[in-house]
């Protein structure tokens, strides 16, 4: 009787330790199982990023070649033709013409070397191989001297620290950023002033473009951490994503908007 208690007893703990080893085995396996899904979804993730980083790399590749030809069509067709114009004005022999026809030919040929110089400055702010070659704040400075021949704007360009050349790629991104910040200004903001800040620091470098226009509601924009869903400031933000930098909006109704750009040396 006494042996065959034993054996029971000895059944019944080989029987729960094999059930225990089968339930570990079963969690085991459970917790492999979520981290190759883990794992998986990371990938995912991972590989999804990339292809939208690859999407917004061709549309700026592609934005970029279309800009060129623009430039180059302005260069090369406009900038001839206006230049021309002015040749031919030149020929003309004013003293024999009537006083209000003398006025007349030298106000437009002030307006045709105004055209010429604005076209020219246009040519450089869209050709990406021009941009690349010099200091960001000489681009900036540029478009902001596009702005102030609409004699609309008060204008403010501020260098801090050492100014020192990024990557062409990335400072070509940087600068379509802030032209575009510009532009959105000219179109919405119905500002006044317009204020550029570059800082140089040793590890990072902030931009700010600051305005005293009439300023958003940002919940009204529906942007999350300063990306917009849908047009308008997603550009911005897809732009600053591809250079790892992060993108801040500051905007209030009727006391304008600051949008700073931080980006790693």
């Amino acid at each position: 009787m006494f042996t065959q208690d034993k054996e029971i007893l000895l059944t019944f703990i080989a029987s729960t330790f094999l059930m225990v080893f089968l339930v570990i085995i079963i969690i085991v396996a459970i917790v492999r199982y979520q981290n190759r899904l883990r794992k998986h979804s990371q990938e995912i993730s991972k590989l999804n990023v990339q292809y939208q980083e690859e999407i917004v790399k061709v549309q700026i590749e592609n934005e970029e070649q279309t800009l060129n030809r623009i430039s180059q069509e302005i260069h090369d067709n406009i900038g001839q033709i206006l230049s021309l114009v002015k040749l031919n004005l030149n020929t003309v022999k004013i003293e024999k013409c009537d006083p209000q026809v003398q006025k007349k030919i030298v106000g437009t040929k002030e307006l045709v070397s105004k055209a010429i110089t604005d076209l020219r400055q246009l040519s450089k702010s869209l050709n990406s191989i021009h941009l690349s070659e010099q200091y960001l704040s000489d681009s900036i400075k540029q478009e902001i001297e596009i702005i102030n021949r609409t004699e609309e704007y008060t204008t403010d360009l501020v260098l801090r620290g050492d100014e020192r050349a990024f990557d062409p790629q990335k400072q070509l991104i940087i600068f379509r950023i802030v032209q575009e910040i510009l532009n959105n200004i000219v179109k919405h903001a119905k500002a006044r002033q317009i204020r550029v800040e570059l800082d140089y620091g040793l590890e990072s470098f902030t931009i700010k473009v600051i305005d005293d226009g009439v300023g958003f509601d940002l919940s009204s924009m529906n942007l999350i951490n300063g990306k917009e869903r849908g047009t308008g400031l997603s550009n911005i933000s897809y732009r600053a994503q591809l250079i790892g930098a992060s993108l801040g909006i500051d905007s209030q109704k009727g006391k304008g908007t600051t949008i700073t750009l931080n980006a790693p040396c």
